[in-house]
């Protein structure tokens, strides 16, 4: 026996395992054993220990070449899930390789400081000083640079102003000549290479170098010869005039060289300045000198350009026009110093040899509105550590800068020197200038004095002691204003002088009941009733003239008012809705509750609805509050020769809201298998105006009643006693019955006294293979419906009567086991046969 059980023991087993029902397992592959790979996707699944420097590098450059800075990538990691320690890991990375890759001039990708600006100095004012970790140039801009940059400022000479009279005319200008009066004459003559302009008659006349005013009057000079009216002679006036313009200028080879972006050779006009030649060439590099631009003309140094005087003074003195083979030379940068914090232009700026703070100061802009300015703490690099300059304000102008300087200005100190406070029942709170000698009362005088409401009795002053800790001085407020009390205050003194309705609780009173306007109110002294009323917008003319009831709270602390919750009085009120003298006297307290009592007899009036195949449709006020449907029929005149009173229906309104009957409402769900659906569809095929909306047969439901058995026996339990917004709906006569659901030709046929439930059934070509015919049941015109009753095999089907629904619901879908379900129950059936076998093998030894 035991060993046939092992046996079945081992064949379940087996069988098991080729179900699937017991796992194996089996090794991963490799490819998911191996780190992935680094990417924004994967960032919050890598491990940073795990990735080579190659692949921390690949995705540096990914990120530099996208333009993200280090808080978009950080901002970029949260979101994907990446922990905090995995992220300082990752930055940790960046900033080692970004280091050794800079020392080793390997650093691609992104723009990287050089000198004296290391990334690894940035820890000393805070992260993204001068680059952030993973090399991005995120920081303070070098000062001036964007100047050549901007499209806007292009420092294009304009050829439309008169040309300046010291501009020296050189071989490639066009000269004109025009000639009126007694003869005229124009002459375009070109400015030859070697200086001459050939004039005909007279021959060539050398005027190059001159300026426009020189070289006019040598030419008119010139042309007196043959144009002897230009000048007044003896006994004869001048009748004949010359003018010598410029007409095309010419055109001058500049070379601009150095530390430029794009150095080179420029054709550019003869009017043309060194900011202009900058302008084309892109203006000097991030190494390139802003301050000491050269001028070199024949070898000499005839200019030099300082850009800062331009963009913090407006001046352009040295911004001289070039001539022809004129050279640019912008030269690397000598120094550079950061200021950062509260100036109004932080940045980094090109110091000259020689300039101090205070000329850093003046390109800053200066300080801003919240500097610290007392003294300045400078970062410097001695060449072979670094150390802090602190520097006081009188020295500013003449502490000299060294390159690499760095400098946080501060924001000021929110500690205050001479400052006290006051809160509370006065006309001024807020602070104020604490002098010599000021006392409690001088404060409070000069916050405008007290309120009416301020608490005479005690005031407090909180005050800050040399260690920081807190203390308090209490103070009479009636002695500090007449002087018999006299507090000399202190720095940083804060006095709170409280209201008296700061030390109660907000008084009101309450009033309920039929009041046009009921609540809270607030509380005012020696208030009475009638006060409240008017308060309240008077009495709704339901309200009761008999009783005003005011319940008070208790507030005695004897024991022996424990079980009494409230005291309440009780007046009366005149037909004219005034009130009695002694309710007029009455003085109300706070927390006092009025309520003003509905009038027993009051009734608005109920309306109810009659509609259909009756005499007289329409609404009808309720008489009586026991009113039924037999009562309503008589004052309608009864029904109309065409009405049927099998389909009346009595339409209620329901505090439920009945959310799943907007389908039928609107008779989108024709195959609905709810009963009280396809009532709501039938309703509103056979009457039911009123409810006009969807959202009425959402909010109404239908009883069915039986009409003609409540008009035979008015008064019986079958005659309802009718409620406010009732409908009750007859509809005419019906000569059809509605098949639907699981048959085979859903159809409306005519009623057939003869005919049976089966009959009925036929006529729509019988049930549908999936028809549950044990769950066949009818809808009643009137909104009723009856079920099919089973007996063993034997089925009783309702009857069918005119504008009746046979409705056939369709069989639940049955589900089929799976192989590996029906496995599982072989295995529990031949589990429970081992089981059995050992109880029997077992009780048999």
């Amino acid at each position: 026996m035991r060993k046939s059980s092992i046996i079945v023991l081992l064949t379940l087993f087996i069988y098991n395992v080729g179900l699937g029902q017991i796992p194996v397992q089996t090794q991963a592959p490799l490819q998911s054993q191996m780190p992935f790979g680094l990417s924004i996707e994967t960032l919050g699944v890598i491990q940073v220990d795990q990735l080579s420097d190659q692949q921390v590098s690949s995705f540096m450059n990914q990120i530099q070449s996208s333009g993200m800075s280090q808080q978009q990538l950080e901002l970029m990691a949260k979101s994907r899930g990446m922990s905090p320690i995995e992220l300082e890991k990752l930055k940790r990375r960046f900033f080692e390789l970004n280091t050794s890759g800079a020392s080793a001039g390997g650093v691609t990708g992104g723009r990287m400081r050089s000198g004296s600006f290391d990334a690894r100095q940035s820890s000393f004012l805070g992260d993204n000083l001068f680059t952030d970790s993973l090399g991005f140039d995120i920081g303070p801009e070098i000062f001036g640079t964007e100047i050549f940059e901007n499209v806007k400022l292009s420092f294009e000479p304009s050829l439309n102003i008169p040309i300046p009279e010291n501009y020296q005319i050189g071989p490639g200008d066009k000269i004109i000549v025009d000639i009126w009066g007694a003869s005229e004459n124009t002459y375009n003559l070109q400015l030859s290479p070697e200086g001459y302009i050939h004039v005909p008659s007279i021959g060539p006349i050398h005027v190059s170098g001159l300026t426009l005013e020189a070289a006019s009057k040598k030419v008119i000079s010139k042309l007196t010869n043959i144009y002897s009216g230009l000048e007044a002679r003896a006994g004869r006036p001048q009748n004949t005039y010359a003018q010598v313009t410029l007409g095309n200028l010419r055109s001058v080879k500049v070379h601009v060289v150095g530390e430029v972006k794009y150095p080179g050779t420029f054709n550019l006009s003869s009017l043309s300045s060194v900011f202009n030649a900058l302008y084309y060439a892109g203006g000097p590099t991030e190494y390139g000198s802003l301050r000491t631009i050269q001028v070199l003309r024949g070898g000499e140094n005839v200019a030099s350009l300082d850009v800062y005087d331009f963009l913090v003074n407006g001046t352009q003195e040295q911004n001289i026009r070039l001539k022809d083979q004129d050279v640019v030379l912008v030269t690397p940068y000598l120094k550079r110093v950061l200021i950062d914090g509260e100036v109004k232009r932080p940045g980094i700026y090109e110091s000259k040899e020689g300039e101090s703070i205070g000329d850093l100061l003046v390109f800053a802009g200066g300080f801003a509105e919240n500097a610290y300015s007392h003294f300045l703490s400078i970062r410097r690099n001695t060449g072979r550590e670094m150390s802090i300059v602190t520097v006081n304000k009188e020295d500013f102008d003449s502490f000299t800068l060294n390159g690499g300087d760095q400098i946080l200005v501060e924001t000021v100190s929110e500690r205050y020197v001479n400052r006290v406070q006051i809160v509370g029942s006065v006309y001024r709170n807020g602070e104020f200038e604490l002098t010599d000698g000021l006392t409690l009362k001088g404060l409070i005088e000069r916050a405008d004095g007290l309120k009416g409401d301020a608490f005479l009795g005690r005031g407090l002053i909180v005050r800050m002691e040399d260690d920081y800790t807190l203390s308090t001085v209490e103070f009479d407020v009636k002695k500090v204003l007449n002087g018999s009390e006299n507090i000399v205050l202190q720095n940083e003194d804060i006095v709170h002088i409280k209201s008296i309705f700061d030390l109660r609780e907000e008084y009101s009173v309450t009033i309920e009941g039929e009041v046009k306007n009921p609540g809270a109110f607030e509380y005012v002294k020696d208030m009475t009733v009638e006060d409240l009323i008017l308060m309240a917008d008077g009495l709704k003319e339901s309200a009761s003239k008999s009783s005003v009831e005011v319940a008070r709270r208790i507030k005695s602390e004897s024991v022996d008012q424990l079980d009494i919750t409230a005291e309440v009085e009780t007046f009366s009120i005149s037909d004219d809705l005034s009130l009695s003298e002694e309710a007029s006297t009455f003085k109300l307290e706070p927390f006092d509750l009025v309520i003003i009592r509905r009038t027993p007899t009051y009734e608005e009036q109920l309306l109810v609805e009659m509609e259909g195949e009756v005499i007289y449709p329409g609404k009808y006020s309720l008489t009586k509050k026991n009113e039924r449907i037999s009562d309503l029929m008589k004052r309608a005149g009864g029904l109309t020769p065409f009405g049927y009173p099998g389909g009346a229906t009595l339409i209620r309104r329901t505090e439920f809201y009945l959310g799943n009957g907007s389908e039928s409402a609107n008779g989108s769900d024709s195959q609905s298998d709810d009963p009280e659906e396809i009532r709501r569809q039938r309703l509103k095929e056979l009457g039911g105006k009123a409810l006009k909306e969807d959202e009425d047969f959402k909010t109404h439901q239908f009883i069915g009643i039986d009409l003609g058995e409540i008009l035979n026996k008015p008064g019986s339990k079958l005659d309802l006693i009718l409620q406010e917004g009732d409908i009750l709906s007859v509809p005419r006569q019906l000569q059809t019955v509605r098949l639907s659901g699981e048959v085979l030709y859903p159809i409306t046929t005519r009623h057939d006294d003869s005919f049976s439930f089966k009959d009925y059934i036929s006529h729509a070509g019988g049930f549908s293979l999936t028809a549950r015919k044990n769950k066949a049941y009818v809808v009643y015109a009137n909104g009723s419906a009856e079920r099919t009753k089973s007996f063993l095999w034997f089925k009783n089907y309702p009857r069918v009567e005119p504008g009746a629904e046979i409705f056939v619901p369709d069989r639940p879908e049955r589900r089929r086991l799976s192989a590996g379900e029906i496995a599982g129950l072989a295995t529990s059936f031949l589990s429970l046969i081992l089981l059995i076998n050992t109880v029997v093998d077992t009780t048999s030894n």
